[in-house]
Protein backbone atom coordinates (compact mmCIF):
# COMPACT_ATOMS: atom_id res chain seq x y z
CA UNK A 1 0.00 0.00 0.00
CA UNK A 2 1.44 3.42 -0.99
CA UNK A 3 1.80 6.19 2.20
CA UNK A 4 -0.47 7.94 1.17
CA UNK A 5 -3.13 5.54 0.62
CA UNK A 6 -2.00 4.11 4.56
CA UNK A 7 -2.48 7.66 5.49
CA UNK A 8 -5.75 8.29 3.95
CA UNK A 9 -6.88 4.77 5.26
CA UNK A 10 -6.19 5.53 9.15
CA UNK A 11 -7.71 8.98 8.86
CA UNK A 12 -10.81 7.93 7.35
CA UNK A 13 -11.04 4.51 9.90
CA UNK A 14 -9.70 7.02 12.70
CA UNK A 15 -13.28 9.37 12.07
CA UNK A 16 -15.63 6.11 11.59
CA UNK A 17 -18.46 6.05 14.04
CA UNK A 18 -19.93 3.30 15.86
CA UNK A 19 -18.60 -0.37 14.95
CA UNK A 20 -20.62 -2.53 12.25
CA UNK A 21 -21.17 -5.89 11.00
CA UNK A 22 -19.06 -6.33 8.01
CA UNK A 23 -21.18 -6.70 4.72
CA UNK A 24 -21.11 -6.78 1.35
CA UNK A 25 -23.66 -5.83 -0.82
CA UNK A 26 -24.02 -4.66 -5.36
CA UNK A 27 -25.98 -1.54 -5.67
CA UNK A 28 -26.45 1.29 -8.07
CA UNK A 29 -27.68 3.35 -5.21
CA UNK A 30 -29.85 5.92 -7.10
CA UNK A 31 -32.53 6.06 -4.72
CA UNK A 32 -32.42 9.79 -3.61
CA UNK A 33 -34.28 8.55 -0.69
CA UNK A 34 -31.45 5.76 0.41
CA UNK A 35 -32.09 4.43 4.13
CA UNK A 36 -29.00 2.04 4.52
CA UNK A 37 -25.45 3.55 5.62
CA UNK A 38 -24.66 1.64 2.76
CA UNK A 39 -26.44 3.46 0.40
CA UNK A 40 -26.30 6.77 2.05
CA UNK A 41 -22.32 6.26 1.57
CA UNK A 42 -23.37 5.29 -2.08
CA UNK A 43 -25.28 8.51 -2.93
CA UNK A 44 -22.61 10.87 -1.45
CA UNK A 45 -19.77 9.63 -3.39
CA UNK A 46 -22.24 9.46 -6.40
CA UNK A 47 -22.85 12.84 -6.04
CA UNK A 48 -18.92 14.09 -6.29
CA UNK A 49 -19.03 13.38 -10.17
CA UNK A 50 -20.79 16.41 -11.63
CA UNK A 51 -18.83 16.19 -15.01
CA UNK A 52 -21.10 15.24 -18.14
CA UNK A 53 -17.46 13.06 -19.91
CA UNK A 54 -17.17 11.13 -16.40
CA UNK A 55 -20.48 9.47 -15.49
CA UNK A 56 -20.73 7.07 -11.85
CA UNK A 57 -22.48 4.14 -12.97
CA UNK A 58 -22.89 1.38 -10.87
CA UNK A 59 -21.79 1.37 -6.90
CA UNK A 60 -20.57 -1.60 -5.40
CA UNK A 61 -20.26 -1.09 -1.40
CA UNK A 62 -18.66 -2.84 1.69
CA UNK A 63 -18.81 -2.04 5.55
CA UNK A 64 -15.92 -2.60 7.61
CA UNK A 65 -16.04 -3.71 11.20
CA UNK A 66 -15.02 -0.45 12.28
CA UNK A 67 -18.23 0.96 10.29
CA UNK A 68 -16.33 2.64 7.07
CA UNK A 69 -17.89 2.44 3.95
CA UNK A 70 -15.81 1.64 1.16
CA UNK A 71 -17.48 2.84 -2.23
CA UNK A 72 -16.60 1.33 -5.72
CA UNK A 73 -17.51 3.52 -8.18
CA UNK A 74 -17.42 2.49 -12.38
CA UNK A 75 -16.55 5.58 -13.87
CA UNK A 76 -17.96 5.84 -17.56
CA UNK A 77 -17.19 8.02 -20.27
CA UNK A 78 -20.11 9.85 -20.90
CA UNK A 79 -18.58 11.40 -23.95
CA UNK A 80 -20.11 10.43 -27.38
CA UNK A 81 -18.27 7.91 -29.36
CA UNK A 82 -15.80 7.26 -26.45
CA UNK A 83 -15.52 3.90 -24.95
CA UNK A 84 -13.46 3.80 -21.78
CA UNK A 85 -14.08 3.35 -18.04
CA UNK A 86 -12.21 3.29 -14.68
CA UNK A 87 -12.67 2.30 -11.26
CA UNK A 88 -12.30 4.77 -8.35
CA UNK A 89 -12.19 3.95 -4.45
CA UNK A 90 -13.93 6.05 -1.93
CA UNK A 91 -13.86 5.84 2.34
CA UNK A 92 -17.23 7.58 3.91
CA UNK A 93 -16.61 7.72 7.26
CA UNK A 94 -17.89 10.33 9.90
CA UNK A 95 -16.45 12.81 7.34
CA UNK A 96 -16.75 13.72 3.83
CA UNK A 97 -15.71 11.36 1.08
CA UNK A 98 -12.69 9.65 0.76
CA UNK A 99 -10.97 8.85 -2.73
CA UNK A 100 -8.56 6.35 -1.55
CA UNK A 101 -7.45 5.39 -4.51
CA UNK A 102 -7.84 4.86 -8.61
CA UNK A 103 -7.34 2.41 -11.58
CA UNK A 104 -5.47 3.23 -14.74
CA UNK A 105 -8.47 4.04 -17.30
CA UNK A 106 -9.67 0.63 -19.36
CA UNK A 107 -10.00 1.87 -23.37
CA UNK A 108 -12.64 -0.37 -24.92
CA UNK A 109 -14.56 -1.07 -21.72
CA UNK A 110 -17.90 -0.07 -21.84
CA UNK A 111 -18.51 -1.58 -18.14
CA UNK A 112 -16.75 -2.43 -14.77
CA UNK A 113 -18.66 -5.05 -13.07
CA UNK A 114 -18.53 -7.03 -9.72
CA UNK A 115 -18.71 -10.58 -8.68
CA UNK A 116 -17.55 -10.09 -4.91
CA UNK A 117 -16.55 -6.96 -3.23
CA UNK A 118 -15.37 -7.35 -0.09
CA UNK A 119 -11.59 -7.89 1.67
CA UNK A 120 -9.82 -10.75 0.43
CA UNK A 121 -6.53 -9.77 1.61
CA UNK A 122 -6.88 -9.65 5.04
CA UNK A 123 -5.85 -5.87 4.82
CA UNK A 124 -8.87 -4.35 5.76
CA UNK A 125 -9.71 -2.67 2.68
CA UNK A 126 -12.27 -4.58 0.14
CA UNK A 127 -10.84 -5.92 -3.42
CA UNK A 128 -12.64 -6.31 -7.11
CA UNK A 129 -13.45 -9.50 -8.30
CA UNK A 130 -15.70 -8.65 -11.40
CA UNK A 131 -15.02 -8.13 -15.04
CA UNK A 132 -15.06 -5.59 -17.83
CA UNK A 133 -17.33 -6.03 -20.70
CA UNK A 134 -16.27 -4.15 -23.72
CA UNK A 135 -18.67 -2.23 -26.54
CA UNK A 136 -19.69 -6.19 -27.96
CA UNK A 137 -20.73 -7.63 -24.58
CA UNK A 138 -17.90 -9.58 -24.38
CA UNK A 139 -16.42 -10.28 -20.43
CA UNK A 140 -13.45 -10.30 -19.61
CA UNK A 141 -12.56 -11.43 -15.27
CA UNK A 142 -10.41 -8.60 -13.47
CA UNK A 143 -9.38 -9.26 -9.74
CA UNK A 144 -8.22 -5.80 -8.55
CA UNK A 145 -6.82 -5.43 -4.98
CA UNK A 146 -7.96 -1.94 -3.15
CA UNK A 147 -4.53 -1.70 -1.79
CA UNK A 148 -2.36 -1.72 -4.49
CA UNK A 149 -1.17 1.33 -5.31
CA UNK A 150 -3.41 2.09 -8.55
CA UNK A 151 -5.71 -0.44 -8.31
CA UNK A 152 -3.70 -2.41 -11.19
CA UNK A 153 -5.09 -6.27 -12.38
CA UNK A 154 -3.68 -8.94 -11.31
CA UNK A 155 -5.48 -11.00 -13.73
CA UNK A 156 -3.47 -9.18 -16.44
CA UNK A 157 -0.23 -9.15 -14.30
CA UNK A 158 -0.45 -13.39 -13.81
CA UNK A 159 -1.59 -14.33 -17.39
CA UNK A 160 -0.77 -11.75 -19.92
CA UNK A 161 -1.27 -14.33 -22.96
CA UNK A 162 -4.67 -15.68 -21.76
CA UNK A 163 -7.81 -15.19 -22.90
CA UNK A 164 -10.06 -15.52 -19.65
CA UNK A 165 -13.82 -15.76 -19.51
CA UNK A 166 -16.19 -13.87 -17.49
CA UNK A 167 -19.99 -15.04 -18.98
CA UNK A 168 -22.57 -16.04 -16.39
CA UNK A 169 -22.09 -19.20 -16.60
CA UNK A 170 -18.19 -19.26 -16.45
CA UNK A 171 -17.71 -16.72 -13.68
CA UNK A 172 -14.51 -16.69 -11.61
CA UNK A 173 -14.72 -17.36 -8.07
CA UNK A 174 -12.50 -17.92 -4.92
CA UNK A 175 -11.39 -21.31 -3.77
CA UNK A 176 -12.16 -20.98 0.24
CA UNK A 177 -9.07 -22.27 2.26
CA UNK A 178 -9.31 -22.64 6.30
CA UNK A 179 -8.93 -19.16 7.01
CA UNK A 180 -9.65 -17.15 3.87
CA UNK A 181 -9.71 -17.49 -0.21
CA UNK A 182 -6.24 -19.17 -0.96
CA UNK A 183 -6.62 -18.83 -5.02
CA UNK A 184 -8.88 -18.07 -8.28
CA UNK A 185 -10.70 -20.15 -10.08
CA UNK A 186 -10.87 -18.42 -13.85
CA UNK A 187 -12.13 -20.36 -17.02
CA UNK A 188 -9.51 -20.10 -19.88
CA UNK A 189 -10.63 -20.63 -23.66
CA UNK A 190 -8.72 -22.72 -26.27
CA UNK A 191 -5.76 -22.31 -27.36
CA UNK A 192 -4.59 -21.69 -23.97
CA UNK A 193 -1.00 -21.03 -23.72
CA UNK A 194 -0.63 -24.28 -21.35
CA UNK A 195 -1.50 -26.29 -24.40
CA UNK A 196 -4.40 -28.24 -22.07
CA UNK A 197 -8.23 -27.72 -23.58
CA UNK A 198 -10.14 -25.48 -22.52
CA UNK A 199 -11.43 -25.60 -19.19
CA UNK A 200 -10.63 -24.27 -15.56
CA UNK A 201 -7.72 -22.76 -14.63
CA UNK A 202 -6.62 -21.69 -10.88
CA UNK A 203 -4.26 -18.56 -9.89
CA UNK A 204 -3.01 -18.96 -6.19
CA UNK A 205 -3.91 -16.03 -3.88
CA UNK A 206 -0.72 -14.38 -2.05
CA UNK A 207 -1.99 -12.09 1.01
CA UNK A 208 -0.31 -9.07 -0.81
CA UNK A 209 -3.00 -9.49 -3.36
CA UNK A 210 -1.20 -10.73 -6.21
CA UNK A 211 -1.54 -13.93 -8.21
CA UNK A 212 0.62 -16.88 -8.82
CA UNK A 213 0.50 -17.45 -12.89
CA UNK A 214 -2.60 -20.37 -13.86
CA UNK A 215 -2.33 -24.20 -13.58
CA UNK A 216 -4.59 -26.36 -14.77
CA UNK A 217 -4.00 -28.40 -11.41
CA UNK A 218 -6.75 -27.61 -8.46
CA UNK A 219 -4.78 -26.25 -5.51
CA UNK A 220 -5.00 -28.35 -2.08
CA UNK A 221 -6.27 -25.08 -0.08
CA UNK A 222 -5.56 -25.22 3.49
Amino acid sequence: MSGRVRSLVAAVLATAGASLAGSCARQRANDAGATSGEERAALLVRQTYGSSDAVAASAYTWTAPTGTVFVLVDVESGLQGVVQARADLWAVGDTAPVRLARSDVMPSAATIGAFAFEDVTGDGIPDLLGYVSDSAGTSYPIFVPGARGMMADQIETAAPRWKLSAEPETAPRFLAGAHAPCALQVWAEAPAPDSAPAGWRYLLLRRSGELDPPTATPPQCQ
